[in-house]
């Protein structure tokens, strides 16, 4: 008898109120807070496949008994005292206590459980792995599932915690990096590069779930599919998931726009998506295997299979072809990747063609430009110091300048480049989208205050948002967190600048100088 296909389940963890509620003890980072705007359209693909989803919660109190239940409802997980990730919450502050607000599901949470079309199974477990002293590991078992999704938080506690178990269980484990809560940044990403060592796969619903489409039949996609190394909320990095979204052809289904087949045409184009973290020690764009694809260390990398031959057996061979720079990627993509989705004019219309190309090269002044202002602006707080005053307006001033003449190609067509949207939107539109990300709010400080200074090019930057919602492009591509302005404002200067200023101003006081 053959083994049993593979089956899959979703495992949702701990989505109560303590982390999710303004009034929890835990609140989980702003930043984090969008997964919950996901999960619809994410339950609804694995309900439509007739895979369980699994919600686990908490309830912990802190006279949890450090045993371990061998009973047959039970995965018998030993209890390491030097692992924290075996344990469970025992700080002052109580967390998830039974018959407490904050042991709740949060509303929202709550409402997708009573209300889905599948099978939904509620867990409740008493330690940071949803597989000690639960009937997880049966639940799985009895449905023959190997392969489990995981989404939930805290990133650096319960779901470590959980996936550390499901590998030592045999379970394949994906993660989806964008529904995943947590608290700090760094914790986050720490957690993320230690449950990647433990073969645990890091996806997001941007790849697994492409703009509310059914999920494909296996995880792993096809070989020769394009990979993309990117950085979140890179400009250049930006600019190349514009394109590659635009060539993606949809059609409307029940109510919503679908990615136009689950297997994909060869014609359109699906790309696997690597998200590299900067913020970590050492930089993955500084490791070894990502410096043999880009010496410099920079995003965005494409990495392209092309298959060239069929060899003996079936067996096909390849040739990969790497190609970094952005704007290099935009015009390679519209040169071999579905031509039935053209982002530049035909050449035919050698005028209209020309002026495509020389727009998409031009952004790459505004891009030079701003980089000045937030290079200087870093630079100076990085040394404890603040960007002088003076310096900060001739940069902005340089800016503009540059943005006057991007206001005079805006108010000749809809689009920067003429009437159609094309590949020079999507050089300039992330520059912009970036600026505004980081305080910029249309108006002219450098001779006065002048609101909505570039009318034309502000109409523009609404348009290309606008044009089709989170169908298209613009939004899809929108950097994960970037739904809410930055911290830092480069127009303003920061919170971190006016630290700065104050410590060296108390240094010269307690020095005397």
């Amino acid at each position: 008898m053959s083994n049993p296909q593979p089956t899959r389940c979703l495992v949702i963890i701990d989505l109560q109120n303590e982390f999710l509620s303004p009034e929890g003890r835990f609140p989980i980072h702003s930043d984090s807070l969008p997964l919950l705007e996901k999960l619809p359209d994410l339950i609804n693909a694995f309900h439509s496949f007739k895979y369980p989803v699994i919600w686990v919660r908490s309830e912990y109190s802190i006279a949890t008994s450090h045993s371990n239940s061998t009973s047959s409802s039970s995965t018998n997980i030993p209890w390491d005292p030097t692992n924290f990730l075996t344990s469970t919450h025992s700080g002052k502050t109580p967390c998830c206590e039974k018959g407490t607000p904050g042991a709740d599901f949060h509303p929202k949470v709550r409402t997708l459980i009573d209300t889905g079309d599948g099978e939904n199974i509620v867990l409740t477990k008493t330690w940071y792995s949803a597989f000690k002293d639960t009937v997880l590991l049966a639940e799985l078992q009895q449905r023959n599932i190997t392969d489990i999704f995981i989404c939930g938080l805290l990133t650096n506690v319960c779901v470590h915690a959980t996936v550390t178990d499901a590998r030592a269980l045999g379970l394949e484990v994906i993660l989806l990096e964008d529904c995943l809560g947590w608290r700090k940044r760094a914790s986050h990403d720490r957690a993320l590069r230690a449950m990647s060592k433990l073969g645990a796969r890091i996806s997001s619903t941007m790849e697994i779930l492409p703009n509310g489409a059914q999920l494909p039949p296996v995880f792993d996609l096809p070989t020769g599919l394009p990979e993309l190394y990117y950085v979140n909320g890179s400009i250049p990095s930006w600019r190349v998931m514009m394109a590659l979204y635009e060539k993606v052809r949809l059609y409307f289904r029940s109510g919503s726009w679908v990615v136009y087949s689950p297997r994909f045409s060869a014609q359109e184009i699906r790309f696997k998506p690597n998200r590299l973290l900067v913020m970590s020690d050492p930089k993955e764009t500084r490791l070894p295997e990502f410096l043999a694809l880009n010496h410099r260390g920079k995003t965005p990398v494409l990495v392209d299979v092309i298959p060239s031959s069929v060899g003996t057996a079936g067996s096909q061979d390849a040739e990969t072809i790497t190609i970094n720079e952005s704007l290099a990627i935009l015009f390679y993509l519209e040169t071999y990747h579905n031509p039935s989705k053209p982002l530049l004019p035909p050449l035919t219309e050698r005028a209209a063609h020309a002026r495509t190309l020389a727009r998409t090269q031009e952004t790459e002044n505004l891009h030079n430009i701003y980089d000045n202002l937030e290079d200087a602006h870093f630079a100076a707080e990085h040394a404890g110091n603040v960007l002088d005053p003076g310096e900060r307006v001739r940069l902005i001033m340089a800016i503009d300048t540059e943005l006057d003449y991007w206001e005079a190609y805006a108010g000749q067509a809809a689009f920067i480049a003429g009437e159609t949207f094309g590949l020079a939107d999507c050089a300039l539109f992330p520059i912009l989208a970036y600026m505004v990300h980081r305080g910029f709010d249309w108006q002219r400080r450098s001779e006065g205050q002048i609101e909505n200074a570039w009318p034309h090019l502000r109409g523009y930057y609404e348009r290309v948002w606008d044009r089709g919602g989170k169908t298209r492009c613009a939004q899809r591509s929108q950097p994960a967190g970037w739904d809410r302005k930055g911290k830092a404002d480069m127009w303003k200067g920061t919170k971190n600048n006016a630290k700065c200023l104050y410590k060296k101003n108390l240094a010269k006081k307690e020095s005397g100088t």
